[in-house]
């Protein structure tokens, strides 16, 4: 099966651009390595948790204040945002990102390579498998043979001609097609993810496509 069959039906409300860059995505597919049934649906599954299948462009961060204590907070990510922080950043995603990925937590700015005031929201989450960060922005332009592009024109990561390029070349980096093959999911989030947010949703989604 496609991979865009399997959009068609698992993700009747994907995005025009995403729907368009899976149609015309199975040579992209096949240079990666996602060229096995396994292979395949792990891939899946970690682009529909990632994108809330294929419906979303760019994270949000119209978060309420106990979402972004479990995201964010103390004891749980390096920005240890506070209750009385979150109350007051709740619903207000450019002043959560920059406090969370840009300047107003500096350790996460550096790992993140964000190094100028609204970076932070910027180069928040971004595409299919969420790129995040002006490195990673970067980073994947120069994986992608595309120079600056994406650090220049984030919205270019979500657009139907690049859309899976960035989260192909994120997903040979982190040697994902091995870790396919063991049928190593909780292996797979961890190098896409950074952690274990959503592990179980990522399951339910590789059930669904694994069955169909």
């Amino acid at each position: 099966m496609r991979a865009i069959d399997v959009v068609h039906k698992l993700a009747p409300s994907a995005l025009d651009d995403y729907l368009a860059a899976f149609d015309g995505g199975d040579t992209q597919l096949d240079a990666a390595g996602v060229s096995t049934p396994l292979r395949l649906a792990h891939f899946l599954a970690q682009v529909m948790h990632e994108s809330g299948g294929l419906t979303i462009r760019r994270e949000s961060g119209k978060y309420s204040a106990s979402r972004i204590m479990e995201i964010f907070g103390v004891n749980v990510h390096s920005a240890a945002v506070t209750k009385s922080e979150a109350a007051k950043l709740a619903g207000d995603g450019p002043a959560l990102f920059e406090r969370v990925y840009g300047l107003g937590n500096p350790r996460k700015a550096k790992e993140l390579g964000n190094i100028n005031p609204g970076d932070g929201w910027k180069y928040r989450g971004n595409g299919i498998l969420q790129t995040t960060g002006r490195a990673n922005h970067r980073e994947m332009g120069e994986r992608c043979k595309l120079g600056n592009l994406f650090e220049v024109s984030p919205d270019q990561v979500t657009s139907a001609q690049h859309a899976l390029k960035p989260a192909l070349a994120e997903w040979v980096a982190g040697n994902c097609n091995d870790l396919a093959d063991k049928n190593d999911i909780r292996s797979i989030t961890k190098k896409i993810n950074g952690g274990y947010n959503g592990y179980e949703d990522r399951i339910n989604w590789f059930n669904k496509i694994w069955k169909l």
